[in-house]
């Protein structure tokens, strides 16, 4: 009986930290893996659909996190950053999407959160 309601239990927990930001032409999804009791996401996924085309990309990456006065401990998060090559992709917590090559800019768009 304790194995079924173990695995409801980690379903339940992914779900919590699912997010999905819209903007203009994307939507992105951005699910958190690591442990519930680690303090940021070191494991993140990110599932981008461009609305024009239905395309997709699907990467692993982190959160971002501005470190304490300490220097040591995180104090809150910045956003997200994905890679696909040279490919920078970062999602901030303000709904800000920027896809860079280089110094080069791909996507600036900005969006909703949905929760």
């Amino acid at each position: 009986m304790k194995a079924p309601i173990m695995v409801i239990a980690l379903l339940c927990s992914g779900l919590a930290t699912a997010q999905t930001l819209d903007t203009q032409h994307f939507t992105i999804a951005i699910n958190c893996q690591s442990p519930e009791y680690e303090v940021g996401c070191d494991k993140a996924s990110y599932q981008g659909t461009n609305k024009a085309t239905g395309g997709t990309i699907n990467l692993m990456g982190r959160q971002i996190m501005q470190m304490c006065a300490d220097g040591v401990t995180p104090c809150h998060s910045l956003g997200y950053q994905f890679t696909n090559g040279k490919i920078i992709y970062f999602v901030s917590e303000d709904g800000h999407l920027l896809v860079t090559d280089g110094a080069k800019v791909l996507v600036d768009e900005s969006g909703t959160w949905q929760f």
